[in-house]
């Protein structure tokens, strides 16, 4: 590299008075104890300012696995129709329909299956 191709320097290996980061900083300061913490926050809501923790914590869903599969058009907006008029989300529906399908063929050993599965807690929550 000729001079005038060199890098300026970013001044690390100068022998120059090092930073003072305790200084830049202004020493160790304690965390806030919960009361401080409420002050605080009262004192901003009175100001106008909005809370950006969420306001619940919402609950995991026991719908992890995912099925999916190709189907007939039409079927899927109907389906969906059918969870709908049921007040269902569509996995519940999906359920719904399997449960169904299972009493219909007198399936006895799927639908204890079917049961021991819906009845597990949920293990993500």
């Amino acid at each position: 590299m000729s001079n005038s191709q060199q890098r300026a320097s970013l001044g690390l290996d100068d022998e120059q008075e090092q930073i003072d980061l305790e200084q830049l900083m202004g020493g160790y300061q304690a965390p806030l104890t919960p009361e401080q913490q409420k002050k605080i926050l009262d004192a901003g809501m009175k100001a106008g300012f909005v809370s950006r923790q969420p306001t619940r914590h919402r609950r995991r869903s026991p719908y992890t696995a995912q099925f999916g599969g190709k189907c007939r058009e039409g079927i899927k907006p109907l389906f969906q129709e059918v969870a709908e008029r049921l007040g269902l989300h569509d996995t519940q529906a999906l359920e719904a329909a399997i449960l169904a399908l299972i009493e219909k063929e007198g399936f006895d050993g799927l639908k204890q299956k079917y049961t021991e599965i819906v009845k597990r807690p949920n293990l993500m929550t």
